[in-house]
């Protein structure tokens, strides 16, 4: 894409299933038309994002935190093990913002889309990638939910605010979802 093409950037810094969807399906479709978009994550957006791991799985509780861009491991604490033992990792398992009715809102929603061959989450996030949405990460939510890089399904780059500042600066389309 030429570099003179116009820009648009997105805040997703909510984990519920629709939000993520419309974060997605905006970002793809504005990066199919030729404008170059960003998406950033901000605390629980990014578990779209993550690798899937189940609840019940010892990896998720018990691994032992590493370092990385933006990451500070010796100042990590006990509850950060519980924040990402109980967190939702990978797009299958968000929530719904409204009417998640303890878990059965998202596969009725997911079982909609199928029906009318609407592109899967996981799917839009994909097409995303492949369009060449670029992937950003806040780094203090690196740091505070001790995750990194290789947490993703998809390369992610860590930077501070400053930087979506000047992202989101310079673009013609900024969104918080």
């Amino acid at each position: 894409m030429a570099d003179d093409s116009p820009k648009g950037t997105i805040l997703l810094a909510s984990g519920e299933f629709d939000r993520a969807l419309a974060a997605f399906e905006v970002a793809g479709a504005f990066q199919a038309m030729g404008m170059q978009m960003s998406l950033w994550f901000l605390l629980y957006g990014a578990n779209c994002i993550r690798k899937p791991r189940s609840r019940f799985s010892p990896a998720k509780w018990f691994r032992k935190f590493r370092g990385g861009p933006g990451r500070m491991p010796e100042t990590d604490t006990f509850l950060q093990h519980v924040i990402k033992g109980l967190n939702p990792e990978g797009a299958n398992h968000l929530p719904l913002s409204q009417l998640n009715f303890g878990g059965l809102g998202p596969i009725l929603l997911r079982q909609v889309m199928r029906k009318k061959r609407i592109c899967s989450l996981e799917g839009m996030i994909r097409n995303a990638h492949d369009l060449g949405v670029r992937f950003y990460i806040c780094q203090i939510c690196v740091d505070s939910m001790a995750i990194t890089p290789d947490d993703f399904l998809y390369p992610v780059e860590v930077k501070g605010a400053s930087s979506y500042y000047l992202d989101a600066s310079s673009s013609q389309y900024n969104v918080v979802i």
